[in-house]
């Protein structure tokens, strides 16, 4: 045991003004000069004080009366308020001083080895105890001489789960990986993440795609045309990120979105108006809409030296449209004069190489450069041999997906015989084509009806899970309008129902209400009127050949049929172009069904004898009943799905062919006549 004992401490602290105090050389910094953090340091400074006393010593022979061997920072902070005007020479300075050459040593060494440095995860947690002492952010950034946004950044630090700080001490993740964390609204995943870390398993890429993974920013193609500040006037809300790095938040997704489509609307009318069929979509990479097919690609060397050369002058009218546009153009009010243009000049550099085909659809879709891209598709011109009908395929039972629960499989339903006799796949699906439409009208007009075949059908979808189709919305419903390719509708059939839903869209739009809300604004007899219009326009019976005939959707229409007492002929008769499809023989076997003798029938040409059967059909208001969904059923024995399709198999039906893309469509979010975002516009 030593008899050395440790020195009393003595009173020792004293208060020499600034301009008495000079940096000692014993100092172990003495030839750093001031960093770049100096000046949040006189901050802090000003804001509290030294806390910390300098250790000085007594001056020598030709220094200032008193040294500093610790406190070189803080020196440099005094000074650099002095050199602002925010404190004069003669600020004094809380200095502790040490005479004995034994602690002046251990004052100019000891601070700088035997301190242990603190952490950054430290000081996060202290601003968060700081936080929940009911400290507010303005008080401790005043307290501690620091900007406001830094003390609000650190905030932010110390709200991560405790598993990311311990995570960050260990040196398993960065400053920087624990600034992504406190981006992250799930603690439950930032602690999955930072487990990961400590275990040593951590992947950088999982923490960005967890922090980007559906943030919408203002890099968002659709801010090209919409612009910044129409999104803001619209409503839209904008949020800065906190530190800095990552790009602008946007947070009203909907209304950036309706913006982009109020602002492709001049577009859409304009592609409309040349009889394409319009859609709309998030983004490129939907397949082809129903009932059209994607364009097939073309070797320019297979082309004619005059397609060639037609396809050259096409594209360069194309590019010559496309250089017109600019940023200032497209965040412009005239963007839609120079977008139009450019889409209809890609329009026809689209149809020169497909002379087969017909551009009938296009899906329109944000672009960062030229506000918006269009993706045409087309459908294949018909060869119609009017005399010489192609020979019908034996028909078929829709096979089933094998989706069906054991319930669902016993389902019976009636017997439908079809009759394809001399008629070839374009008249076939004429045939039905018109008859769909004409049981939209005729259930648009019977709400009773509609709501029987909306519960039946969402029985089939919940209930015998026979198929479901999952969106973001609350109830996981899909329907589509019913089209066919680019053809029109027809204004007596479904052409009044889609007036009927146009006029109710603007009354939405008026109502300035969401659609649940505005549906229950309205009156129980207009809400069975929209529901029987909806249900109506999602009917689909069309077969596109002879050899694809859809055995149980008959059966069900000759069921909604009969619901609604459904005649076409009560809105429409045969028109020319219903009846430019069929063969002189035909024509004549029309002419016999409506029991008209005229002689003159027989000398007539086939476009003669296409209207002489129009007028005869609109003076008699007499439609063929191979249009009539009941025309077809047997009330006899029901037979069951199964049964029928194993019928059909033994008697060589073909499978079905599907004519359409490879690739499936995409389903995302909004409504329920989307492709994906896809909105119809058609």
């Amino acid at each position: 045991m030593t008899d050395q004992t440790l020195p009393a401490p003595t009173a020792s602290l004293i208060f020499p003004p600034l301009q008495d105090l000079g940096l000692a050389r014993e100092n172990p910094r003495f030839h750093e000069p001031a960093d770049e953090d100096i000046p949040r340091l006189a901050e802090t400074l000003f804001a509290a004080g030294v806390v910390i006393p300098l250790a000085i010593r007594p001056g020598r022979k030709g220094e200032q009366p008193f040294m500093v061997l610790d406190g070189r920072r803080r020196r440099f902070g005094l000074l650099h308020l002095l050199a602002e005007g925010r404190i004069d020479p003669t600020y004094p300075v809380k200095c502790e001083l040490f005479e004995s050459k034994a602690a002046q040593a251990a004052a100019a060494v000891l601070p700088s080895i035997e301190h242990a440095p603190t952490h950054m995860a430290e000081v996060i947690v202290a601003i968060g105890k700081l936080r929940k002492a009911r400290m507010n952010t303005r008080a401790i950034a005043a307290a501690l001489g620091y900007d406001e946004l830094e003390i609000k950044r650190l905030e932010a630090l110390s709200n991560v789960h405790p598993t990311v700080l311990k995570a960050f001490r260990q040196g398993r993740i960065s400053l920087r990986h624990v600034r992504q964390f406190a981006r992250l609204t799930d603690r439950d995943q930032q602690e999955e993440l930072a487990q990961s870390a400590l275990h040593g398993h951590f992947h950088d890429y999982r923490l960005q795609q967890a922090v980007s993974g559906g943030r919408l920013t203002v890099e968002d193609s659709r801010l090209a045309l919409v612009g910044l500040d129409r999104y803001r006037a619209a409503g839209g809300r904008v949020e800065g990120d906190l530190f800095g790095e990552m790009p602008d938040r946007l947070l009203d997704a909907e209304i950036l979105q309706a913006a982009w489509r109020d602002r492709a609307q001049p577009v859409v009318d304009a592609l409309k108006a040349t009889g394409l069929a319009v859609f709309t979509a998030p983004d490129t990479g939907f397949r082809a809409p129903d009932g059209f097919l994607c364009l097939p690609y073309v070797m320019e060397r297979s082309l004619t030296p005059e397609q060639r050369g037609e396809l050259a002058d096409a594209r360069a009218l194309a590019a010559e449209a496309e250089a017109a546009i600019g940023v200032d153009v497209l965040a412009g009010e005239a963007a839609a004069d120079v977008l139009i243009p450019w889409v209809e000049a890609k329009l026809a550099a689209a149809a020169v190489p497909h002379p087969g085909m017909r551009i009938a659809a296009v899906i329109l879709s944000p672009d960062a450069a030229s506000g918006v891209e269009a993706e045409f598709f087309g459908v294949e011109i018909p060869k119609i041999e009017a005399d010489e009908p192609d020979e019908a395929d034996e028909s078929y039972a829709d096979q089933d997906d094998g989706a069906a629960s054991d319930i669902s499989a016993k389902i019976e339903t009636r017997e439908v015989e079809v009759d394809v006799e001399g008629a070839n796949h374009v008249l076939h699906e004429t045939r039905t084509d018109v008859a769909t439409r004409g049981l939209i009208r005729d259930l648009a007009d019977n709400p009773m009806a509609a709501l029987t075949a909306l519960v039946a059908q969402l029985f089939k979808h919940l209930a015998l899970f026979r198929g479901a189709y999952r969106d973001e919305s609350a109830v996981n419903i899909s329907a589509t309008p019913y089209s066919r390719g680019g053809t029109k509708p027809i204004p007596a059939l479904d052409g009044e129902v889609r007036d009927r839903l146009k006029a109710r869209v603007t009354a939405y739009a008026e109502s300035r209400l969401r659609p649940i809300a505005w549906v229950d604004s309205l009156a129980h007899g207009d809400k069975m009127a929209l529901l029987a219009e909806l249900v109506a326009i999602s009917l689909d019976l069309r077969e596109e050949r002879t050899s694809r005939v859809r055995r149980a959707a008959r059966a069900e229409a000759a069921e909604i049929a009969e619901l609604c007492d459904a005649d076409i002929s009560a809105h429409w008769t045969p028109d020319a172009a219903y009846l430019g499809v069929h063969s002189k023989p035909l024509l004549a076997q029309l002419l016999v069904d409506m029991a008209v003798e005229d002689p003159r029938a027989k000398t007539l040409k086939k476009d003669e004898l296409v209207t002489f059967t129009a007028e005869a059909a609109a003076e008699r208001g007499w439609a063929p009943q191979i249009l009539s969904w009941q025309s077809g059923v047997i009330d006899t024995e029901a037979v069951a799905p199964d049964e029928d399709h194993e019928a059909d198999e033994a008697d060589g039906a073909a499978p079905p062919i599907d004519e359409a893309c490879d690739a499936e469509p995409r389903s995302d979010d909004e409504t329920a006549t989307d492709l994906g975002d896809a909105q119809i516009a058609a």
